[in-house]
């Protein structure tokens, strides 16, 4: 198979709404985590809090929110993914995938992040895996998506 058809059949894969599913996914875990650790401080109430409670709603339902977060790092993973990297992504591109793995993979006393080997086959797994190692990585996840 060759890049170019690969390419096209991770753009038909890595659809928006598996991006959104995958954003959803993640903002469940990582809130749940949240709760958790707040809760182990007395202060799980923060979350509740109006303007939090506000931001995390406009977190789920917009496509798009400007910053510099961990919704910004999937929306770029899942670009280059889909359409292949150009010079100015490689110089972003280790930012995002550490504020991901960082944010879904590491625990307070942990600062190197422990992926699960299953997680490389999950629709954020494979984005991340093209932008870290390049498409040629993913080849056979990618015939088999074929």
């Amino acid at each position: 198979m060759t890049e170019a058809k690969a390419y096209e059949v991770l753009r038909n894969a890595l659809t928006d709404e598996v991006m959104k599913q995958e954003r959803m996914r993640m903002v469940a875990m990582v809130e749940r985590k949240n709760r958790e650790l707040l809760a182990a401080l007395g202060l799980e109430f923060l979350l509740d809090d109006s303007k939090t409670a506000e931001r995390l709603v406009l977190y789920k339902e917009f496509h798009h929110i400007p910053g510099d977060h961990v919704w910004q790092a999937m929306q770029f993973v899942f670009r280059v993914a889909r359409n292949g990297a150009d010079e100015s992504d490689q110089q972003v591109k280790a930012h995002y995938l550490e504020l991901i793995y960082r944010t879904l993979f590491t625990s307070p006393m942990v600062k190197t992040p422990h992926i699960p080997e299953q997680w490389w086959e999950t629709p954020l797994g494979i984005a991340c895996r093209v932008v870290e190692s390049g498409i040629s990585s993913c080849m056979n996840i990618i015939e088999m998506l074929d």
